[in-house]
This record gives structure tokens, sequence and C-alpha cells, in this order.
């Protein structure tokens, strides 16, 4: 009898410990998954955050260069401010976005980087080697081009964007006008390809509008402007406000132009704008 009371005694414990186990093995299960998504989200914010700070290093890095090398134009940049009007317009999630790069094609094909060290040089060659009042074939001021680029160096892409919150290609070329030349253009890089002459690649000039087929539902779906030694300035699905060059594989191959504004292209829409003044909002 001692001997059956002791068997029983065992097999309760032996089933008591396997029952405990079970759910002691699945707790840690579910704590060891837990503890990878909470892993991951914080890898993945690690990364938007080193994203963010690396935007911003190359903006100061931008900035510092403008200090040491122009005075002149530091008391100018200093003493502006990038307007932060909320008026951007963002499209809904059902809306098929007809501009800018996308992303994946973008990543594989973007193979020519630009570092700050090929922008300064261009910066100096620009800036040091030009005169106070020197000008784009447009009229532009090439100092407060400059300016306003630097400026907005960094800024995220949004698709409808017109604001320093976020702005898209065409949006940025259109804010540029309107705060350098006091011009607004067309709201699309589709309409603003329609505008001034066109320019082979050969004849580009600094301040020249670049035009590129990004997009199978649009023929005219990126716009930059271009700035010299195959680099241009715009606003980038991939990484906001930023200067890319023509010899990327990427734009290389997906460029289909340029148009050079003259200063009576600018005339003729100003002209336009103030006999319609209600169609000449930013922020449209």
């Amino acid at each position: 009898m001692k001997v059956l009371i002791h068997v029983l005694c065992a097999a309760v414990a032996f089933v008591a410990v396997d029952m405990w186990k079970a759910p002691a093995a699945f707790a840690v299960q579910q704590l060891k998954k837990a503890g990878q998504w909470v892993s991951k989200a914080k890898k993945k914010k690690g990364r938007a955050y080193h994203r963010a700070i690396r935007r911003e290093q190359l903006r100061q890095e931008a900035l510092e260069m403008v200090r040491l090398h122009s005075s002149a134009l530091w008391d100018m940049v200093n003493g502006g401010s990038r307007p932060l009007h909320p008026d951007t317009v963002v499209a809904s999630s059902s809306e098929v976005v007809l501009e800018g790069e996308d992303p994946e094609e973008l990543l594989r094909e973007d193979d020519v980087p630009v570092d700050i060290e090929t922008f300064r040089q261009l910066w100096l060659a620009y800036m040091e080697g030009t005169s106070e009042d020197e000008r784009t074939p447009a009229g532009l001021n090439k100092r407060r081009l400059m300016d306003f680029i630097l400026q907005w160096l960094g800024v995220p892409y949004r698709f409808g964007g017109t604001t320093a919150e976020g702005i898209d290609c065409s949006g940025f070329i259109r804010r540029l006008f309107a705060e350098v030349a006091a011009v607004v253009l067309p709201r699309t890089a589709a309409s603003q390809y329609m505008l001034g002459m066109p320019v082979s690649r050969q004849e580009l000039q600094f301040g020249d509008l670049v035009f590129f087929h990004t997009r199978r539902h649009a023929y005219v779906s990126h716009v930059g402007i271009y700035l010299g030694d195959d680099l241009f300035a715009h606003a980038s699905s991939r990484g906001g406000v930023t200067i890319s060059s023509l010899r990327s594989t990427y734009y290389s191959k997906r460029f289909i132009g340029a148009r050079r504004l003259t200063e009576r292209t600018l005339l003729q829409l100003a002209a336009a704008q103030r006999i319609v003044p209600e169609e000449v909002e930013i922020g449209n």
C-alpha cells in the first residue's frame, strides 16, 4: 500500500510539474516575441532619428560653409527665416501620385551620390566668383537663389506639400520663384515644362529647370533647378530637398529635357497674375 501511495504521489507531482512547464514555456515564448518587437521598433525609430540627424548635419555644414566664406551672404541667410505657413495639401490614399520619383527605383539606380564637398566647391565657384547682382537668364539673383536652396536643404518630401513641413518637386520650384523672383509658376511639373524655351543638356546653365519622366501615369513627373557641374537641386521622394547628379543612372535615363525661363517669360507671368490676382496664391 505504501508503495502504491508513493507511486501515486510521484505521478501527481510529475503531472503538476508538466502542467506548470507548459504555461511557463508559453509565457517565456511570448516575452521573447515582445522583446523582439520592441527591439525592431527601437531600431526603426533609431534609423529615422539618424536620418533626420544626418539631414540636419548636411544643412548645418552647408550653412557653416556660407558663414566661413561669405559674411555678406551669411548675414542674409542668418537674418532670413523659412516660411512655415500651414497650407500643405496632401494627396489622399486613393489619389494617383503623378509627381516625384519611385523610391524603390531611386534606391537601386541613384548611383552617383553628391557629398557636401562637391556642393561646397560649386557654391564657391558661383558665390565667390560672381558679383553681387549677377543673375540667371531668368533674372534671378544667384546669391538669393542659393540662399533659398541652403535654407530648404533637408525639408522632407510630401506629395502635394507646399511648406517647410513637407514639399514636393513642383511645389519647391514654385516656392523658389515666388520668393526669389516674386512670380508664381504653375503648380505641376507638367505645366512648368510648358514655360520658357527648350535647352539641350549640353547647354544647361545655372537656373535652368530640368525635367524627368519618373512615373508611368505622367510623362513629365519630376522637376529640379540646375546648379552646374551636372548637379541640380530638387525635392526628392527619397531624401526631401537635396542636391543630386544628372550623371546618376536614375536621373540620366529619365531626363526628358530642360527649359530656360527668360525675363520676358517671368514678365508675362507677372502681368497675367496682376490681371487675375485670385489665382496667384502660393498655397494653392
